[in-house]
């Protein structure tokens, strides 16, 4: 140990034994010393520090005090925290009326199958429609756009009007294009849904009949 730490260790042992009485302070410098006294220099008053009783026994921290960026950074932290919390309630609340939905609607998995079932025929009968529909109008279009090239053939000018039905025909096919696919997304999403529907009903029914079971 260098003479200076002895001095310094000596120094904090004095000043403890001449105030024993009064309690003590106890900080640490910006050289790393450790330093005791009934007063906190001015400097020092916004680091951290402890406080000791009259055994040398420390009974309060003083945490140091924070700047302004990381007094905004903890706000920021807090709030996200709080939104978190929001989030994880009201997904809570979401799980607990889906739960209440499926007992109060099934009694059994059967039930739920067969409304699946119905929710997916009908979105077949939608696109099977569409899809003929689809059908029409590309025999259609093919037509148009077969008698535009035999009259090119013949060196005479085309009707504006067949070219004005190609326009047509071609926009109302990528309606029903896009509506095809929006409806077999909407199918997935039902058969998905109900699938997880049918896992949480089989998890609800175990755990009613393991109460059941509890309670003879």
């Amino acid at each position: 140990m260098s003479p200076l730490h002895k001095v310094v260790i000596f120094t904090g042992l004095m000043v403890m034994a001449v105030s024993a009485h009064a309690g003590l302070n106890k900080w640490v410098d910006e050289h790393g010393q450790v330093h005791y006294g009934d007063r906190v220099p001015q400097q020092y008053m916004k680091k951290e520090r402890s406080v000791l009783n009259e055994q040398g026994v420390v009974v309060k921290k003083v945490e140091k005090k924070k700047t302004e960026e990381e007094l905004s950074s903890e706000r920021k932290e807090l709030e996200v925290q709080a939104q978190l919390n929001r989030q994880k309630m009201i997904e809570q609340r979401r799980k607990s009326l889906r739960d209440r939905v499926l007992l109060d609607s099934y009694t059994q998995e059967r039930d739920i199958l067969i409304q699946r079932d119905a929710r997916v025929d009908a979105v077949d009968s939608q696109l099977t429609l569409t899809e003929s529909i689809i059908k029409d109008q590309e025999k259609k279009l093919a037509n148009v756009k077969k008698r535009i090239l035999d009259i090119e053939k013949t060196k005479h000018e085309v009707p504006e009007n067949l070219h004005k039905e190609v326009i047509a025909v071609g926009r109302q096919l990528e309606t029903h294009y896009q509506y095809v696919e929006n409806k077999n997304n909407e199918r997935q999403q039902i058969i998905d849904k109900f699938d997880d529907d049918i896992e949480r009903f089989r998890e609800l029914m175990e755990e009613k009949e393991k109460r059941k079971n509890k309670n003879k």
